[in-house]
């Protein structure tokens, strides 16, 4: 198991034990649960996390111990001079070495040629030990694939963060729409409920001649307005339901029957709040950023690649030294120990291809490194405006709650002169449409800020990282 798997499940605990799990309210706190545990995404990164660690264990395979046969039977013919070798070869992580064992017996009449199969009667042991000396010394195609998965997980890990980060960042997202749009839906409810209240007051003042009827046919204008309004917001309210259960899920990894989300938490457990937000620490996050551990694991790669192009170049220079004895009876020449020590040159004249694989590997670094620059340059630049938008929310925030309290002191004002005669409905009603979009403005303002704050730690990618989260 990776170790982003194992900060989901830690984080998953740290959520349970903070009580999230509880059937209601559904807090954002619940939500965040929810996607880092029952979200299918989730089985989708284990399933390619399992992939990578196959690729891990089919490089390393390279080095497995072998074993190998040899026969020759002569079936026919002048000679009766039959062969059998077994061996035992294994590969070692160093210098391209091997060491092998091996048992060989040969019986029966060989013909000159063929003298080197020759044993005594109980056959032959021998072992063996084989290195290159500049060729395949310091890395060869076997090594390198075992380093390129290593360097292939650290890069999946970097992804399946990325991963992990939009997804939160989406379901979470999804969850301040759905909080906005209800808010909205509960104060046109509100709105529409408390203007059909004052129609009343107005039908006996018009029966009573106080009001002309204009005045009751330009309130059940407002009223369908107002009306008209509320269905506008309940179809959003019902979007935003549909959307967000797409996040929140049950264990089976089932989403929620969006029925279930009509309730709208008193307090929604925001799990990033603007006060705890330290500039220098989420700008000293950039450096760990998934993207750039990815683009610095591709990197890596590159370097691999220039490195067999690099040995390619080399001349081969093998060597090898044998010990050899054989046992039984037999011709006095096969008696006692033998060594011997052998060496293998080889130079290809031609290296073009090789020196254009070098060149283009060298090239690949250079522009990869060009990419982390920039990379790096671009994840500034998108935390400065981050912050610099918290910075204009929140004193956004303070004068839209400002106003929402004037426009609503300015509303009450007007009713109450309205109720005494000396208002007219016209003017009320504007009144009382300027409060309720001061109002919403005002909810959309604090909510704006919740974004703002989710914007910013998604520029770090580390979203999933209970480390980041600051209000549990």
């Amino acid at each position: 198991m990776s170790k982003r798997f194992s900060l989901v499940i830690g984080l998953s605990a740290f959520l349970v034990s903070h009580g999230v799990l509880a059937n209601e309210p559904v807090t954002a706190e619940k939500v965040l649960q929810s996607i880092l545990t029952n979200h299918p995404k989730l089985l989708e990164l284990e399933a390619k996390n399992g992939q990578r660690l196959q690729d891990m264990a089919y490089a390393e395979a390279a080095f497995d111990i072998q074993l190998e046969q040899d026969t020759a039977l002569r079936t026919s013919g002048y000679y009766s001079g039959d062969y059998l070798s077994q061996r035992v070869v294994n590969p070692l992580g160093a210098a391209n070495a091997k060491f092998k064992a091996e048992y060989r017996i040969g019986n029966g009449d060989f013909p000159y040629y063929e003298r080197e199969y020759e044993t005594l009667s109980g056959g032959e042991v021998n072992i063996g030990f084989a290195m290159s000396l500049l060729k395949n010394r310091e890395t060869d195609k076997k090594r390198m694939a075992i380093e390129d998965a290593k360097v292939g997980l650290a890069q999946w890990d970097a992804e399946a963060t990325l991963a992990l980060n939009e997804l939160v960042y989406n379901g979470l997202s999804a969850y301040l729409d759905w909080y906005e749009c209800h808010l909205n839906e509960q104060i046109y409810a509100a709105l529409v409920q408390t203007t059909k209240r004052r129609g009343n007051a107005i039908d006996t003042r018009v029966r009573e001649g106080d009001l002309a009827r204009i005045t009751q046919t330009e309130f059940e204008v407002t009223v369908m307005q107002r009306e008209l309004a509320l269905q506008a917001a309940s179809r959003k309210a019902a979007q935003a339901r549909e959307k967000l259960a797409y996040y929140y899920r049950d264990n089976q990894f089932q989403p929620i029957n969006s029925a279930q989300l009509n309730e709208v938490p008193d307090a929604i457990a925001w799990p990033w709040q603007a006060g705890s937000v330290n500039p220098a620490s989420l700008n000293g996050l950039i450096p760990r950023h998934p993207a750039l551990q990815s683009l610095r694991a591709e990197w890596q790669l590159a370097k691999n690649k220039y490195r067999l192009a690099e040995n390619a170049l080399l001349p081969t220079l093998d060597i090898e030294a044998k010990i050899a004895r054989d046992i039984g009876n037999g011709p006095e020449n096969l008696t006692g120990t033998e060594s011997k020590v052998g060496l293998q040159f080889s130079m290809p004249l031609g290296r073009r291809q090789a020196k254009a694989e070098a060149s283009k590997a060298s090239l690949k670094l250079r522009e990869i490194d060009a990419v982390i620059q920039a990379t790096e340059d671009a994840l500034k630049r998108d935390m400065a405006v981050g912050l610099q938008a918290l910075q204009y929310g929140q004193n956004m925030l303070v004068l839209q709650q400002k106003q929402a309290a004037l426009s609503e002191a300015l509303f009450s004002q007007e009713r109450k002169r309205f109720e005494m005669g000396d208002s007219d409905l016209f003017l009320l009603n504007s009144r009382e449409s300027q409060a309720i979009s001061a109002r919403l403005d005002a909810v959309k303002a604090e909510i704006e800020i919740m974004r703002v704050v989710l914007a910013v730690y998604f520029q770090t990618g580390l979203l999933a990282d209970p480390s980041l989260i600051t209000d549990m």
